[in-house]
């Protein structure tokens, strides 16, 4: 019972589910959609929240208008900033979970580890997902 008399109490509506997560396959090491027999496919659960997560983080964000204003990354503001490798990392950490936590399947970042090698930035990205837990490159 609520305690204003006019409303109604909230039920939660437990058939509202999300639908399997689906992706075109891709390839990682070539940047490139994957191929069987010369035809893209479908990969779906984990695999194509890993896909979804590993795209948006390669990305700009407001850089294609062919993409919502929600999706991708603001990496590039780091670029010739001058902040010390600490920000950085702080900063990487925070852009990599306001990218990928709009994702419905994506609960939580579970881990964040960036490195630094000849001034470039990598960062391995461990998502918890509603399928399991996966790492993502992020640079």
């Amino acid at each position: 019972m609520s305690i204003f008399p006019f409303t109604e109490d909230i039920q939660q509506d437990d058939s509202l589910t999300l639908p399997l997560a689906r992706e075109w396959a891709w390839n990682y090491i070539n940047n490139t959609f994957d191929l069987k027999n010369g035809k893209m496919y479908i990969v779906e659960g984990l695999e194509a929240v890993k896909v979804w997560a590993y795209k948006a983080l390669k990305t700009e964000r407001f850089r294609f208008s062919s993409y919502d204003d929600e999706y991708g990354v603001e990496y590039e503001g780091l670029i010739g900033s001058g902040f010390t490798l600490d920000v950085i990392e702080s900063e990487v950490k925070r852009l990599s979970e306001e990218a990928l936590l709009i994702n419905a399947y994506i609960i939580s970042i579970d881990n964040v580890e960036v490195t630094s090698i000849n001034d470039k930035v990598t960062a391995n990205i461990t998502i918890n997902t509603l399928y399991g837990v996966v790492t993502v490159n992020g640079n």
